[in-house]
């Protein structure tokens, strides 16, 4: 009987976190491959910054690598953001294949180039290879990824590791001896896995030689931004820093961070994760030109919280991003089952797009711009990852909002996570669960009785059945 019940239980949390999982991923279309453009490489123009580093009389080259796989969304497109806003940096995305890569919690990205590609063209020899986190790290698909990011490294190239992202740099043996980071969640695993690394806690990055590894996903933004102070300057690092003031970032920022662990209050998103269902799909709008960091933090926060399932909408099938870069979307006429609407990098309804607006006052659905106005001198209004959480608090909770940022290891003193009462469609589903459970393991028992009522069981069927269990017990004893 409790062997019933706890198998239905351990059955109701494998399919929830297996939908979840699935649903983390927005679906790449299978003809992409010859139907959207190519990702830029882009360089900012000069004029926009005081200094300018470079090499051999041009600016400094840094590659994204992406995975055939899988990539986290954030860690790559957060700190692809920093470097692109400066003209201090060429930037592009390069991966094995030119085919669409996917993304997990975001929308799929083309790359600018393949590894190949690269390789034959001396003039895009990276001086900083950027290594977000994989889905496969250390699988067969991503060998060539990994080869290229040590050939890179061999060569003379910075790389800077984010997230679990170390998990690739750890495969090829490039941290041996360093000093590294990594998700909190991951460092013991990796303490037991490679055992030669330094692998170290409460750190939001770490330095050694010329390779920098992060803590958790939002981690890569101060980390790109202490390395654009390295290349390119301080000035030029806080330049780009205030383009995102939810940042209050400055190059003597202390890198110490909490030593998180898994906690009791986490709960809200562990439950979340295990129970998908009935859950809201919030669409999240994307314009052309928005900003990297801006795109990406709605689709981690909601991603991170399984408080919701994301849609990628754009007014066709791919947009352009700021700097270049071109995810797959899904036109919003072609939209179903959206609760609301989140624009990333508006500031109010007015900024969005007139037919997207049209489009959803037809549906009767909100739209919620994810960028607070600018300030009293000009001044950009805050977004990424702070705003992102403000419309996670004001739709589901603080706890909820409070065990997501510890995820993506953000620090939430300067948000308002209001005083929302509890969410409670996980909290039911998980007494439902429990319910089902305890039917389940009654069910034996209820089905045995009512048989010996209806003479299909022999009254001492019960009890003979539990004298043998006991007897062959005795036995085997």
């Amino acid at each position: 009987m409790l062997a019933l019940g706890l198998a239905t239980v351990a059955g109701v949390v494998f399919a929830g976190a297996t939908e979840t999982g699935r649903s983390i991923n927005q679906p790449v279309p299978s003809s992409a491959a010859d139907t959207v453009p190519t990702s830029l490489q882009h360089a900012e123009p000069t004029s926009a910054a005081e200094s300018t580093a470079v090499r051999h009389g041009r600016p400094l080259v840094v590659a994204f690598v992406v995975g055939t796989s899988g990539t986290i969304a954030s860690d790559l497109l957060a700190p692809y953001d920093i470097f692109a806003s400066s003209p201090a940096f060429t930037t592009y995305v390069v991966s094995d294949v030119a085919s669409a890569a996917p993304l997990e919690g975001g929308p799929a990205v083309v790359p600018t180039y393949t590894f190949a590609d690269v390789d034959a063209d001396p003039a895009l020899t990276p001086d900083l290879v950027v290594v977000p986190a994989l889905t496969h790290p250390t699988g067969a698909t991503e060998a060539p990824l990994r080869d290229w990011v040590t050939r890179q490294h061999d060569d003379g190239a910075r790389v800077l590791g984010v997230c679990t992202g170390s998990l690739v740099l750890a495969a090829t043996g490039m941290l041996d001896g360093l000093d590294a980071t990594s998700h909190w969640s991951r460092i013991s695993a990796l303490e037991s896995d490679h055992p030669n690394v330094h692998w170290m806690r409460g750190q939001r990055y770490v330095e050694d030689g010329s390779v920098t590894t992060t803590a958790a996903v939002t981690s890569g933004v101060p980390a790109a931004l202490h390395l654009v102070a390295e290349l390119a300057g301080p000035d030029e690092a806080q330049r780009v820093a205030n383009l995102h003031p939810e940042l209050r970032w400055t190059p003597t920022q202390t890198t110490t961070i909490p030593k998180d662990h898994f906690a009791v209050h986490d709960w809200p998103v562990g439950l979340n994760y295990v129970m998908p269902w009935f859950r809201p799909t919030v669409g999240i709008a994307l314009e052309e030109g928005v900003g990297e960091l801006d795109a990406t933090a709605a689709f981690e926060v909601y991603s991170q919280s399984a408080a919701a399932r994301t849609v990628a909408l754009a007014t066709s099938d791919t947009v352009r991003t700021r700097h270049g870069l071109v995810l797959l979307t899904t036109s919003f006429t072609h939209a179903t089952g959206l609760s609301r609407v989140v624009v990333p990098g508006a500031d109010t309804a007015d900024a969005v797009d007139p037919g997207l607006r049209a489009w959803a006052d037809a549906q009767r659905l909100s739209l919620e711009p994810l960028t607070g106005p600018p300030g009293p001198d000009g001044s950009a209004g805050e977004g990424g990852f702070s705003s992102a959480l403000q419309n996670l608090a004001a739709h589901t909770d603080a706890a909820t909002t409070s065990a997501t940022a510890k995820m993506i290891g953000y620090p939430t003193s300067s948000l308002d996570l209001g005083n929302q009462p509890r969410s409670l469609r996980p909290i039911l589903l998980g007494i439902v669960s429990l319910a089902l459970a305890v039917l389940v393991g009654l069910a034996p028992t209820f089905l045995a009785r009512r048989w010996r009522r209806r003479g299909l069981l022999p009254a001492n069927a019960s009890a003979a059945a539990s004298l043998t269990d006991t007897e062959t017990v005795n036995a085997a004893v």
